[in-house]
């Protein structure tokens, strides 16, 4: 019998071997490249499809010479990658750390055809109406004492091929006044800007209606905003994540360019805002104990939190559950013993993938999918019952925080990209 069916009847009888008979379901994940990996050595963190059809993905470089058959875990070095085949085949660019890689200083970045070396991605973003132009935005690499300038937000107008830093920010106490950045500076709030010190933009936007306003959701000044791309950043002081607070995501609304959604949150709390004017000011929509993205989709708002998918069609005045996960075998509601880490939805289809971390179980990080707004589950894979080394790994991996999975639905069949925990990217054809 050939792989794929072997595959097929293994995935059909996933229910019966977890003593389920509710998560009955067509859909079905079949690895692609002969179930290898289409890149290795790779940490994947984010990934773009551009309007042109090319893919584009960053994240650390995890192979290391000291130890050739372990991966590093944080990695030596940045990494960006171009694909134009549906994610056959991608050409890389990588920029290594200096020998031996835990080093005090980093030197002055130069080559701007790579990413710097200190440089960790968290977010690619394509410009809707410039498909030649991408930002990329992120920060320290994760696990890692500071060391060094950092980078917080490169754009580049060629695909790819050069890079320019268009968010700075850099402290040299031995100046006066001791600041050196692009946001404008003024007298009240010149204090905020020279004490807290960013790290990292975790969330960035571009308005669809004016690619020269960009948004870049920060983890110590909250949104920032720029109105002539980039070249200078306003910053709010009653921005959301502004205090103690860290911005993980923004989302523009196509329809009311003025309206912005953001998702932020502090040690134990997770809060979603809504902006009318831009950024100007900002009214409070939810907060809760976690929420894992937001998304909108035909005038809907949707968020993803522990205890389901709740969508809002009046801008979060109200909300109603949209997909519900009381039928995932061993989720408790609400919220008790399970919790959703990342939904992904494919518009076409209606098909829906939710990975849960389901306290108490053996393996607790599970993805499951439906085609039926969660009357029926299919359990995919889990951590001892895997149908593939990529997509284990990417499910283990989601307590990190960090999004592991990716659809691509510019081509046909459906394509779901998983990236495994230290440095492969899988991927897999969904039959819905």
């Amino acid at each position: 019998m050939r792989p794929q069916r072997l595959l097929l009847s293994f995935l059909a009888l996933c229910p019966l071997l977890l003593g389920t008979t509710t998560a009955r379901s067509t859909v079905a994940l079949v690895p692609l490249d002969g179930g290898q990996a289409a890149v290795q050595g790779v940490h994947v963190l984010a990934m773009a499809m551009s309007p042109d059809g090319a893919l584009y993905a960053g994240g650390r470089d995890t192979y290391d010479p000291r130890t050739p058959d372990q991966p590093n875990p944080y990695g030596l070095g940045s990494v960006f990658m171009v694909s134009r085949d549906h994610g056959a085949h991608w050409t890389k660019r990588v920029t290594r750390e200096p020998s031996p890689g835990y080093v005090a200083h980093y030197p002055p970045w130069t080559d701007h055809t790579r990413w710097p070396a200190n440089f960790s991605v968290s977010q690619l973003v394509v410009d809707p109406h410039r498909p030649a132009t991408l930002y990329a935005a992120g920060g320290f690499p994760f696990s890692r004492a500071v060391r060094g300038p950092n980078h917080l937000l490169l754009r580049s107008t060629d695909a790819g091929q050069t890079w320019t830093e268009i968010l700075v920010r850099h402290i040299n106490l031995a100046s006066r006044p001791p600041l050196f950045t692009n946001i404008v500076v003024t007298p009240a709030n010149r204090q905020d800007l020279t004490y807290r010190h960013i790290y990292n933009v975790l969330g960035f936007a571009v308005d669809p209606h004016d690619t020269r306003h960009l948004y870049a959701g920060t983890d110590a000044l909250g949104v920032l905003r720029s109105t002539d791309g980039g070249a200078t950043w306003q910053y709010n002081p009653a921005s959301p994540g502004a205090a103690n607070h860290v911005t993980e995501q923004l989302v523009l609304d196509p329809q009311r360019p003025a309206t912005v959604y953001v998702l932020v949150q502090d040690t134990t709390q997770t809060f979603l805002y809504r902006s009318d004017d831009s950024g100007s000011h900002w009214q409070k929509l939810w907060q809760g104990g976690f929420a894992s993205g937001v998304f909108l989709e035909f005038g809907s708002l949707y968020m993803v939190r522990a205890d389901g998918v709740f969508a809002t069609r009046d801008r979060g005045l109200h909300w109603h559950l949209a997909l519900d996960p009381r039928n995932v075998p061993g989720y408790v509601t609400p919220g008790a013993a399970g919790t959703i880490l990342q939904a992904l939805h494919d518009q076409q289809t209606g098909l829906w993938m939710i990975v849960t971390d389901i306290s108490g179980a053996a393996d607790p990080f599970s993805l499951f999918a439906t085609s039926n707004n969660g009357s029926t589950w299919r359990l995919l894979t889990h951590g001892d019952r895997e149908i593939g080394k990529g997509l284990a790994l990417a499910i283990q991996d989601m307590n990190y925080g960090y999004k592991r999975m990716w659809f691509h639905d510019h081509g046909k069949p459906l394509i779901l990209f998983t990236a495994s925990d230290q440095d492969r990217l899988y991927r897999w054809k969904v039959s819905p």
